[in-house]
């Protein structure tokens, strides 16, 4: 028994190794089980349809990243599948609009919180490499779904200095729209903190110009800084260094680009028929044959208002429905440098009625552009090319027009210079009125000429300030920001991208080819850009775009004024909008205290404050550093997308409409503004005009600028980018489609009945973003 013992022990250790041999091969089983654990992923990618060079021919790799179960555990290697390659039909390439489907079998991480995609180098140019522009990748995974928004280019990856492996190029969250705030997943809070530093590297601000800064010497650039004195805009000298993200190789760029050819085109047909327009008939025959070779188009033909634009009627509703539609104030008090009295108006306000009881009315309007262009501003004018002015400075009447609101909109007096009676001109009684040809020789030549110089006033007012700062310069500071401080999944983001994406794009090409005093445009324009936009900017603020104030502020009530379609249109459509905003915000923001504690929100607040507006002198020009409630937040998103939508259509796409026939509009005029002891006929008016050298390049691109983009997005159309899947978020488009068709349906009904329609901001006409 004793030696039977020893044989026993071993056999039962033999026993209990073999056990733990065979638990350990159990375990190894189960763990290389769950190593090659597969399931089937169905992926879905698009290349984008709007964009030239969309497509790529690298290729594409892709990689899931599931939720950590334990968030303890650091290595990510557990919850993320291999690369691998999507399969792509047209030997791997993605074509413009191509949505491509790939069935493919992978490690199962569960549905993904991350997808990483690598793309291949592959050199198109000596200078350039391959990339692709893709809107979105979508996953699914049996009966679950998840969408990943990209609407980006995507660039080659580069390799990590720290491992063999690639580093992805981009790391996709999901769609989910949520603050950072209420994030608990740690994979997403990581990658959300990756993107955005990676964006602060791509987007960047203009630098800032340097204290010791020396002119360049004669052949050399001088380095490209932010413009001192305006607004600041993105670190890009021309469209060409933009980052791909902003750029808009797009159907809309190029259609831009051939509406100019094709205005500069006709134009200068035109310009070779009638070299040298001696009556204002001349100046018709031009523009009938600039319609002729540059369309009509439906949006810039046959205009309702030129047949018998020398009429008062015409004057007053272009005031109102024009390029500068709320340029003009209730008038409280006649000012002092403006010398029109009773005397002046009899036989113009009605019987027994004074300038004292119609202000009382509140039936007298003005705009007074005395303060603009007083002598010492830093305005710079342009030199006059040809001519008994050759050489000069032009000028431009400090104007100022008084306008009474009856039964039609009509001025009654216009005075050019401030102080001086004799530059007072007094409209033509009903009874002396007289447009028509056979009658000129009773007709009020000095009085047409006088509404041509307050015109012309209002031109460089129009392009520089009402057109381009107002709504181009403002809004890039709120993209710049958006992009660097808002991560893709942020709310905010999600809700102004549709508006601001397209504006820097445009700003670029603007700066290079239209605002140096230079460029052809501007040759033609009486006042260089920048000067104009400085002087503005001095008291430029916020609350100044906001147009329900503004029009509140100025004592305007639509409904008083006859025929003021835009202001009621307007209104409308900030109204609804505004409906839009404050639904929005309401689904992701429960309460003030949730809005102060944003930190996305609160660093773009501040980069648009500090960074945008109030880089040079501290000024914020209304812009909160830190937006504390939703109340202030909405009106910040609805300033931004209505100046980028509603405003900026109003303010665009009637240029060509009035100024295509020069006398209606002229951006310049070649002699000082008259007296009204001078004699004036129809030959001196045209010697005033501008020749078809200053407004060749003008007409050409108030025709580009009018034209609309065959790709254009309008507002209410969410198709082109989808950023928002929630379904209440879809609930609030929706309503917000609703009640922009509805409004189209009364604004159609009303212009039905006029002979003046007015159609700039009819909602199926109004672009989401600033693309032109």
């Amino acid at each position: 028994m004793l030696q039977q013992e020893p044989e026993q022990e071993e056999e039962e250790q033999a026993e209990e190794e073999q056990e733990e041999e065979e638990e350990e091969e159990e375990e190894e089983e189960q763990e290389e089980e769950e190593k090659d654990a597969k399931t089937t992923y169905t992926i879905e990618v698009k290349t984008s349809d709007g964009y030239r060079n969309a497509k790529t021919g690298c290729k594409v790799e892709i990689r899931l990243i599931g939720e950590k179960e334990d968030e303890r555990v650091l290595d990510e290697r557990k919850y993320r599948t291999e690369w691998h390659k999507i399969n792509v039909p047209n030997d791997e390439n993605y074509g413009t609009g191509c949505v491509d489907t790939n069935v493919v079998e992978m490690k199962d991480v569960g549905m993904p919180c991350i997808v990483q995609l690598k793309i291949s180098k592959r050199k198109v140019s000596v200078i350039e490499e391959d990339a692709w522009l893709c809107d979105y990748v979508k996953i699914e995974q049996g009966d679950l779904k998840k969408t990943f928004p990209v609407y980006a280019f995507l660039n080659p990856s580069k390799e990590s200095k720290e491992s063999k492996e690639p580093k992805a190029t981009v790391s996709l969250i999901a769609a989910d729209t949520q603050l950072k705030e209420n994030l608990t997943n740690h994979q997403v809070i990581r990658y959300r903190r990756e993107n955005l530093d990676k964006m602060k590297e791509l987007v960047q601000w203009a630098p800032k110009p340097a204290e010791d800064q020396e002119e360049p010497k004669e052949g050399e650039e001088k380095p490209f800084t932010a413009a001192s004195g305006v607004m600041r805009f993105t670190n890009a000298a021309t469209y060409r260094d933009l980052p791909k993200i902003m750029k808009k190789y797009t159907n809309i760029q190029r259609d831009f680009v051939q509406n100019i050819f094709t205005g500069v085109g006709a134009a200068g047909l035109a310009a070779s028929k009638h070299p040298d327009p001696a009556t204002l008939e001349e100046f018709h025959q031009y523009h009938k044959l600039l319609d002729k070779f540059a369309g009509p188009t439906e949006e810039n033909g046959d205009h309702h208002f030129l047949d018998d634009w020398k009429s008062d009627e015409s004057f007053g509703w272009q005031i109102l429905n024009g390029m500068l539609p709320f340029g003009f104030k209730l008038c409280k008090e006649i000012p002092q440098h403006f010398c029109v009295t009773d005397e002046d108006l009899e036989g113009l306000l009605g019987s027994g009625k004074t300038i004292q009881s119609e202000i009382q009315a509140e039936k007298l309007y003005i705009t007074d552009y005395s303060e603009i262009y007083a002598e010492g501003n830093g305005l710079k004018y342009t030199k006059i090319l040809e001519g008994p002015c050759k050489n000069e400075n032009c000028q431009v009447a400090p104007a100022m027009c008084l306008f009474y609101s009856d039964e039609q909109f009509l001025p009654l007096a216009i005075q050019l210079q401030p102080n001086d009676r004799e530059y007072l001109f007094i409209a033509p009684k009903s009874g002396e009125k007289q447009t028509e040809s056979g009658e000129e020789e009773t007709f009020d030549w000095k009085w047409l000429l006088a509404k041509m110089y307050f015109r012309n006033a209002s031109f460089s007012i129009h392009e520089w300030i009402y057109h381009f700062t107002y709504t181009h310069a403002t809004v890039e500071p709120f993209q710049v920001a958006a992009y660097r401080c808002l991560s893709q999944a942020h709310p905010i983001y999600k809700l102004l991208r549709p508006h601001i994406r397209t504006v820097a794009a445009i700003n670029a090409g603007a700066r290079t080819n239209l605002i140096p005093r230079d460029s052809i445009p501007a040759k033609g324009i009486s006042v260089d850009a920048q000067s104009m936009v400085k002087l503005f900017y001095k008291t430029f603020n916020l609350d100044k775009l906001y147009v329900p104030e503004v029009l509140k502020n100025n004592g305007i009530v639509p409904e008083k004024i006859p025929s003021y379609h835009y202001g009621h249109d307007t209104l409308e459509l900030w109204k609804i909008v505004r409906i839009y905003v404050e639904a929005v915000i309401k689904l992701f923001y429960d309460s003030d205290q949730d809005v102060e504690k944003d930190s996305e929100l609160k660093h773009f607040a501040h980069e648009v404050a500090c960074d945008g507006f109030g880089w040079e002198d501290g000024n914020t020009r209304g812009m909160p550093e830190h937006i504390k409630t939703k109340k202030e937040l909405a009106n910040i998103c609805t300033l931004v997308i209505c100046t980028s939508s509603v405003q900026h259509a109003a303010v665009n796409f009637g240029q060509y409409e009035s100024g295509k026939y020069v006398p209606n509009f002229p951006s310049i005029m070649n002699q000082p503004p008259h007296k009204n002891t001078c004699e004036i006929d129809e030959k001196k008016i045209v010697e005033c005009l501008p020749k078809p050298s200053q407004f060749f390049g003008v007409t050409a691109i108030l025709y580009a600028l009018s034209s609309y983009s065959r790709d254009e997005r309008y507002l209410g159309d969410f198709k082109d980018e989808e950023w928002f899947f929630e379904e209440t978020v879809k609930k609030e488009q929706r309503n917000l489609c609703d009640n922009l068709a509805a409004l189209e349906v009364t604004i159609n009904k009303r212009n039905e009945g006029l002979t003046r329609p007015y159609t700039h901001q009819l909602p199926s006409r109004i672009p989401n973003s600033i693309a032109i």
